[in-house]
């Protein structure tokens, strides 16, 4: 017997994935902060791959830091995303991982509910700079003594408030 759900109060309900992003659709998509032994790992680049630019990218043209950050694939268990998104875009391999925030926002810049699973991941060595699907021009270590200031998508002060958190 098939069971059929229907929402009341507008609760997730996804069909198949689609072929382009749609306005009031939604997406999940993972950020995955790297971390080696005791250390972060923050990524120089232009953009994180397949996504848009930051506006602010314009005034730092040897890039901005970013994690490793994707859409998971339809079926895709979470530990093969999580391992597929950082070789993809490091070159590393992840040894373990772990869940440590989700967060649901309305994005206004696109009308697009975004689900992000936060996750750190150790990885078997650190990235080098490089073209993984676009260039790393720099790869930065760091602790929640020493965090960098020019992020993407983060503040320095949400950086330090997310590694205290979690860590």
């Amino acid at each position: 017997m098939k069971f059929r759900y229907y929402y009341t109060k507008k609760e997730a309900n996804f069909g198949r994935p689609l072929k382009t992003q749609v306005d009031y659709g939604t997406h999940i998509t993972f950020e995955i902060v790297l971390k080696k032994g005791n250390k972060f790992i923050a990524l120089r680049r232009n953009s994180i791959p397949g996504h848009e630019t930051p506006p602010h990218a314009k005034y730092y043209p040897k890039g901005l830091l970013y994690f490793c950050h994707n859409l998971i694939r339809f079926g895709e268990t979470v530990e093969k995303c999580i391992k597929r998104i950082v070789k993809e875009q490091c070159g590393v391999n992840v040894k373990s991982f772990k869940l440590v925030e989700i967060t649901s926002a309305f994005q206004k810049k696109d009308k697009q509910w975004a689900i992000i699973p936060h996750v750190i991941a150790e990885v078997d060595k650190i990235p080098k700079p490089g073209v993984y699907g676009n260039r790393i021009y720099e790869v930065i270590t760091f602790d929640k003594r020493s965090v960098p200031a020019d992020w993407a998508w983060w503040t320095k002060r949400e950086i330090i408030d997310f590694i205290k958190k979690v860590d």
